[in-house]
């Protein structure tokens, strides 16, 4: 069953060296789970992204790569550190 709600779509497979389609999914999954994303530069080649429920907690932290191809360690890093929330491989799932 698809998770997908009204007004969502999400790619059928993300590149995982563009920097935009890994925010833009981020952003997708976190408004399905009913979380809030904040952004901060922590420098000029990675962002800090923290992911607030509706009660005002973080419910997790983690680095967003500016230039993924540059450092694929980190993407999955990220891939990892955000599975609790949106699913184990929830960076390369594609969608029904």
């Amino acid at each position: 069953m698809s998770m997908i709600g009204k007004g969502y779509s999400l790619p059928r497979v993300v590149e995982r060296d563009d920097y935009a389609t890994i925010r833009d999914r981020i952003i997708r999954l976190s408004h399905l789970h009913g979380l809030r994303c904040d952004w901060a530069e922590t420098t000029r080649r990675q962002r800090f992204l923290l992911l607030w429920d509706t009660e005002g907690r973080v419910v997790a932290r983690a680095i967003v790569p500016l230039y993924p191809k540059e450092t694929p360690h980190l993407v999955d890093s990220l891939e990892r550190g955000l599975a609790h929330v949106f699913g184990d491989d929830w960076l390369s799932a594609t969608t029904g």
